[in-house]
C-alpha cells in the first residue's frame, strides 16, 4: 500500500502500514488508527469548490491560492479541536 508519508519517510511507512494491518485484523480501535494516521501521514488538503473560493475572495480581496492555504489552516485546526473534546 501507497502512502504519502511525512517527509517520505520509510520508517513512517513501514510503522503506517504494520498499524493498518493491526487495525484491519481488530488489535487497535479506530481512534489509535487515526492517531497513527495523524503522526505518519501528511495532510489531505481540503478541497473547495470554485464558486466558494469566488465569493470569499471577493468579499475579502485575497488570492485564490492565499485563501485555499489560510482556509486549510483554519479547517485543520478546527478538526484538531473537534477531536481533542471528543
Amino acid at each position: 500500500m501507497k502512502t504519502k508519508t511525512k517527509n517520505k519517510s520509510k520508517i513512517l511507512e513501514a510503522v503506517y502500514e504494520t498499524m493498518t494491518d493491526f487495525h484491519s485484523a481488530g488489535v487497535i480501535d479506530d481512534e489509535r488508527m487515526n492517531e497513527f494516521k495523524e503522526m505518519c501521514l501528511e495532510p489531505q488538503p481540503i478541497i473547495l469548490d470554485d464558486d466558494v473560493l469566488a465569493y470569499l475572495n471577493k468579499k475579502c480581496d485575497f488570492n485564490p491560492e492565499k485563501m485555499r492555504v489560510l482556509i486549510n489552516d483554519w479547517l485543520r485546526k478546527d478538526i484538531e479541536i473537534a477531536r481533542s473534546v471528543s
